[in-house]
C-alpha cells in the first residue's frame, strides 16, 4: 500500500502558513485528532472556500457530509454569496456531528441536511447546482459506485458548474495494477470523468487527490 502523493513536510509547511482557525473550526480539527475522523484539513477546505467566492456559488451540494469540516467552509463562501447547501451523508451520527458544530458557528439557515443514501436521494434533487463536493468515494459499496456517483451528479450541475471530487488518488493506491474494489472504482471515475463528453476535468496532487471538473 501507498502513501506517497505529496511530500508531508510540503504538507505541514502548507497547513502551517494557513491563519489560525476560529473557535469552531479549532474545536473539530482538535476533535478528530482525539477520535480518528476524517477531515479535509484546512489546506483543502480553503481551496472549497475560495472556488465557492471565485464563481459566486449560490446553490451547491456536498455529497458526504462527514463531520461538517468542508461544509463550514463552503458555507462561510455561501453567507456572502446569500447562497445555500444542500448536503447528504448516510450514518446519523456523523449528522449529528455536523449539525452541533454547523449551529455552533451560526449557519443552520444556509444548509439542508438529508439523511439517506446518496444513490436513492440524488436522483430526487432539482438540478442547476453550482457546485458539487462529492466526498464518497472511499466508502464506495463497490468498484461500480464511484462512476455511479459521477453519473448521479452531472446532470445536477448547471452549465458552467463545478463538481469537485476528494480522494481521488486514494493513498496513491491508484497506481496499483492489483488495487482492492474500491481503488479500482476509483481508477475507473477519473478515467470516467476525464473523458467525459460534458466535462473539462483536472486531477491535482492536494492531499489525497482532488478533481476538478467544469460542465460544458
Amino acid at each position: 500500500m501507498r502513501y506517497d502523493i505529496t511530500n508531508i513536510e510540503i504538507e505541514d509547511y502548507l497547513t502551517a502558513l494557513m491563519p489560525p482557525r476560529d473557535p469552531v473550526l479549532a474545536q473539530l480539527e482538535e476533535r478528530a485528532r482525539q477520535q480518528g475522523l476524517s477531515l479535509v484539513g484546512p489546506v483543502q477546505g480553503q481551496f472549497l472556500y475560495l472556488q465557492a467566492l471565485a464563481m459566486n456559488a449560490r446553490k451547491a451540494l456536498e455529497v458526504g457530509i462527514t463531520t461538517g469540516y468542508a461544509a463550514l467552509y463552503l458555507l462561510r463562501a455561501l453567507q456572502q454569496t446569500d447562497g445555500h447547501l444542500t448536503a447528504i451523508e448516510r450514518h446519523s451520527d456523523r449528522i449529528e456531528i455536523a449539525t452541533g458544530i454547523i449551529g455552533q458557528a451560526g449557519l443552520s439557515d444556509r444548509i439542508t441536511l438529508l439523511h439517506g443514501e446518496w444513490t436513492q436521494l440524488l436522483p430526487t434533487l432539482e438540478h442547476s447546482y453550482d457546485l458539487i463536493f462529492l466526498d464518497v468515494l472511499r466508502s464506495a459499496a463497490n468498484s461500480g459506485q464511484a462512476t455511479e456517483a459521477l453519473e448521479l451528479c452531472v446532470p445536477l450541475l448547471r452549465p458552467g458548474g463545478v463538481l469537485i471530487a476528494d480522494n481521488v488518488l486514494c493513498s496513491a493506491q491508484v497506481l496499483e495494477d492489483d488495487a482492492p474494489p474500491v481503488v479500482r472504482g476509483i481508477q475507473e471515475f477519473n478515467k470516467a470523468l476525464m473523458s467525459h463528453p460534458q466535462l473539462e476535468s483536472v486531477i491535482i496532487p492536494l492531499r489525497d487527490g482532488v478533481a476538478i471538473c467544469r460542465k460544458k
